[in-house]
Parts: structure tokens; sequence; C-alpha cells
């Protein structure tokens, strides 16, 4: 039988190649496509596999561990920081802690300090009120603020200092006197306890003098704004709103104001402000406050009321209208709250005057109603205003070709006087060309013919010698002569 030359035996390791090879061929052709291209040709498409790499287990229990052990970190440290924050609550609220404000509050300012139910926490720090009492001789002398309260700064806990953006008061009080030495700095550069961007009162009152009406400045019902200066040895504030009185002048509506404590001076920068019938008033501080010499603020009106001007219950009763003021000066002395003094040039049209008595009398010889009260004259004059008086000088009060006032006016303790000269037309008073109706008016000068007189009585009920200097002998056929009544008068 003849051999077959394929024939040949086979060792166990190349059996055993033969078979991995066979299983790979098969893994290709089941993981193979047979794709035809759009030419024609054929192709062989393998499908990617995905590796996959199997993870040991003692890796995965090491990351349980780990994980674990961070969560058991973290629980300690936060029931850490509630213990530490605890700690730090209860000594920011304890007793000691409010001693310790009150010692810094009072070595800052100069004053005797007074803080009631401290509450503090992170979320929003109160106090029922704070108050301030400073020494005899000093220009402040008391500060009360009620409610407060601020979010603070984390670091306030870390540091023991009470940090904020802003510190806020419901309601606050000021009294201010006549300085008896230097004025000290309100708050001055140290390691205090408090210490916030701004401070902030929404209902601020102030007087200056005495904590009655009869104070020379009253201020109420304002916002104030107070912060710190740049050298943290001053504060700046800002005021906006409520209501400002000086002196026996009518209550004036605060609009803004800026002012400065520093160095020994307060200084009041701008006070804009409205009258109750809208006129305008406007402070500018000239000379600071100081306890060596007079402070100066210039002052200026825009369509001011006479009588909000002059006082509606003292000649504001008498001289009705609007005038303005350019420029003028209120001037005082902070060592004496009755020294204030104010000197106003103003102008005004559209001006009434009333309830004088020789206007009464005109009417009734000139037989003329509307000479009892003249409307729509222009007048100027000078307005002087201290404590104790008020006056116009230089006063000329002109209703065209109707009448003309020039002189002097003054109130005293509600107590009229002054020196005044009456125009009227000379068409009205001339008996002939060279004689007048009446021997107490003068010859015509340019256009008038004039009399004097003397003021007198009280606001309530001012008097003349209008009637007493008349002359009882009318042209004939022409006016009569005044009535006793209107003599007795």
């Amino acid at each position: 039988m003849a051999k077959d030359s394929e024939q040949r035996s086979y060792s166990v390791d190349e059996m055993m190649e033969q078979l991995k090879k066979g299983e790979r061929a098969k893994t290709k052709s089941e993981d193979a496509e047979l794709v035809t291209r759009s030419d024609g040709s054929k192709v062989m498409r393998v499908r990617r596999r995905k590796r996959r790499k199997d993870q040991p287990a003692s890796s995965k229990s090491r990351r349980r561990r780990y994980g674990l052990v961070t969560t058991i970190g973290f629980f300690v440290l936060l029931v850490a920081a509630g213990v530490s924050l605890l700690v730090v609550l209860a000594r920011f609220n304890s007793k000691g802690y409010r001693e310790d404000l009150e010692k810094s509050l009072g070595k800052s300012t100069g004053a005797q300090v007074g803080v009631a139910d401290l509450s503090v926490n992170p979320i929003k720090s109160r106090a029922e009120s704070v108050k301030f009492v400073w020494p005899a001789g000093s220009l402040p002398r008391s500060l009360k603020l009620s409610s407060l309260e601020a979010r603070l700064k984390g670091s306030s806990f870390v540091s023991s200092r009470l940090r904020g953006r802003e510190l806020r008061a419901r309601s606050g009080s000021m009294v201010l006197k006549s300085p008896e030495d230097t004025i000290s700095p309100l708050v001055t550069k140290g390691e205090e306890l408090l210490k916030f961007g701004s401070y902030r009162c929404s209902q601020f009152d102030l007087r200056y003098g005495s904590e009655n009406d009869d104070s020379v400045v009253r201020l109420r019902g304002s916002d104030l704004t107070a912060r710190p200066a740049e050298d943290g040895e001053g504060l700046r504030f800002v005021l906006s709103g409520g209501f400002v009185r000086l002196g026996d002048w009518t209550e004036l509506k605060v609009s803004t104001g800026l002012g400065e404590w520093n160095d020994g001076a307060f200084a009041l920068k701008s006070l804009y402000t409205k009258s109750p019938s809208s006129g305008e008033a406007v402070f500018k501080g000239v000379k600071p406050i100081t306890a060596d010499s007079p402070s100066v603020f210039d002052v200026q009106l825009k369509r001011f009321p006479m009588g909000e001007l002059l006082g509606m219950e003292a000649l504001g009763r008498l001289i009705k209208g609007y005038v303005d003021a350019p420029s003028g000066s209120l001037t005082f002395d902070p060592r004496d709250v009755d020294s204030g003094q104010l000197d106003l040039s103003f102008s005004g049209t559209e001006i009434s005057i009333e309830g004088f008595r020789f206007l009464g009398g005109l009417a009734s010889i000139l037989r003329k109603e509307h000479y009892a009260r003249p409307e729509g004259g222009d007048i100027t004059g000078t307005l002087k205003w201290d404590r104790n008086q008020l006056s116009i000088e230089n006063l000329k009060y002109e209703v065209r070709s109707h009448l003309m006032l020039t002189g002097k006016i003054e109130v005293k303790d509600q107590e009229l006087s002054g020196s005044l000269r009456l125009g009227v037309p000379e068409v009205l008073m001339m008996k002939t060309l060279t004689e007048p109706r009446y021997s107490s008016f003068s010859l015509p000068q340019q256009g008038y013919c004039w009399t004097d007189l003397e003021l007198s009585g009280s606001i309530e009920q001012p008097s003349d010698n209008f009637l007493r200097k008349l002359q009882a002998a009318p042209i004939k056929g022409g006016k009569p002569k005044p009535s006793t009544s209107e003599e007795g008068n």
C-alpha cells in the first residue's frame, strides 16, 4: 500500500496551537461582517470590543473605609465647631463682656455708657438701648439710642470684637449745650470693641441749648447716618428728612444735610430745608462750631414765605408774601445759646400788608377801602434777628401809584415799635398845587406826599400816631375830618 505524502504526525504542543488558532478564527469571524462597497468591492467590517478591567475586591474595601473615616471626621469637626460657637456666644452674652463693651465705648467717647439687654448671635444681634452721658462743660451732654440691631461679620466671633457693615437704631435723641472748654472729639481712635462701617438712626432728635422747647436749635424725626472719618478720629453725618427749627422761626422740613465732627470742632457743611409752603432755605457752614470763637453760617432763601420767616405769631401776621435772599449770615457763639444773630437782605413781589392801624385811618380819610389792606407790592429790606428781638431795617414797600412805606420796624417780646414814612400819591393828598389836605403831610416828593409815623402797641393790637397827627381841616367840599371814634382808636 502506497504511503500518503500529506500524512504526518502532530505533537501535543502542535495540537494545542492549532486549537487556539481555530478559536481565534472563530471569534474573528463572529466579530467580522462582510460589506459590499458602492464600487462593488467587498471588505470585512470588524466590530470593536470594549475592554473590561476587573477591579480587585481589596481596592473597593479600602475606598469604603476611607469614606467612613471622612464622614466620622467631618461629624467630629461639626460637633467641635458647635461647641466652640456655644462657648463664644456665652462669652458675648455674658455680663462681663457687656461691662467690657461699656468701658471701651466710654474710653473712646469720654462719656459714661450704659448698655441694656445685649443679645449677640450669628443671625442678628440686638440691644434694647445704649445711653451716653458726658460730663458738665462738654458740648455733647447726652445721647440715647433705642432698639439697636446689627448683623455681625464672622470675624467678630474670632476676635471678640463686634464688627459689621451697619449698626441701626430705631430712635435716638441727643442734647448739646454750650461748652466751657475745648470741644473734645466725639470719638477717638483706639482698640474699641465696637466697629461698624456706618451707624444709622431712623428717628433722630437733637436739641441745642436745653431739653425743652426753648432750645436755639431743634431737630426731630430725621434719618441720621454717621460714618467714621478716614483718620478714624471723627465722624461724618448725613441727614435726610425730619424737621428743624431755629429759635422762633417756623419749623422747616429737612431735605438733606451734611456735617462733620472732627479735630475739636463740629462743621455743618450744608443743610437744605423747605418751609411748609414749599419755600427753600439753605444753610452752609463758613466757620465751624468751636469753643473759642463764634460760628458763622451762610443763609440763602428761595421763594420763602414772609409769615414763616418773621414768625406766624410775630411780624409774620402783618406782612405776607414770598421773598428771596441770595445771601445772608447766621452767627452765634457756642458758649451762649442766646447769642444767635441773623442778618439777611431780602426782596419780594406780590407782598401784602395788613393789621397796621394807620392803614385803616388812611382808608377812612381817602374813602378807598383797598388802602386798608394793600396788595401786590414790592418789598426790600434787611432782616435782623436774635433771641430777643426781630427787626426789618432799610424797609421799602411800594404799591406803585398807590402808596409807599420806608423806615424800620422792630418787635421785642411781642411789643411793636419803629419809625416809618408813609407816602400817598399827590393826586389824592394835595388840596391845591401848593397845599396838602392835611398839614401832617409834606409837599410832593417823587410823586408822593409824606408823613412820619411812630409804631407802638403789640403784634395783636398794633398802634401808631397817624390819626393824632391829622389836621381836621379838609378842603371845602372834600373829604370829612376823621370821626371822634377814629381819633380815639
